[in-house]
């Protein structure tokens, strides 16, 4: 057996009904008060001056040492390849130049030759 019982109530009337106050004018009252505050605030206000004075608390906050804390494992986890290889000697392929914008040897040549006749 089943029961269906179907309420149709505006939430005025169920407040009233269940003895709820009516807080529809506190709730007016309280916005118009923090938009006065939050516009008032956003003239004058400095995020460099708010993260300066709340540096300390932020530092000392659970979520800020868990964030530090993750961070080192991350840290401590990665492989070593972020180090530097070490130098050695490395071969290379005949015809590949050592270095970056290296002349080729028909240019070196041009190159001597210009330096000659100057």
């Amino acid at each position: 057996m089943q029961i269906r019982i179907e309420i149709d109530v505006k939430p005025e009337e169920l407040r009233r009904f269940l003895g709820l106050p009516d807080v529809a004018g506190l709730q007016e009252d309280v916005i118009q008060f923090l938009r006065e505050k939050v516009g008032a605030a956003s003239e004058s206000f400095d995020p460099a001056t708010f993260v300066k004075d709340n540096l300390q608390t932020l530092r000392h906050s659970a979520a800020w040492q868990k964030i530090v804390a993750s961070t080192k494992r991350v840290r401590a986890a990665e492989p070593a390849a972020t180090v530097a290889p070490a130098k050695g000697k490395v071969r290379r392929k005949p015809g590949v130049s050592k270095r970056v914008g290296a002349r080729s040897p028909a240019k070196r040549g041009a190159a001597k030759s210009a330096d000659d006749a100057a």
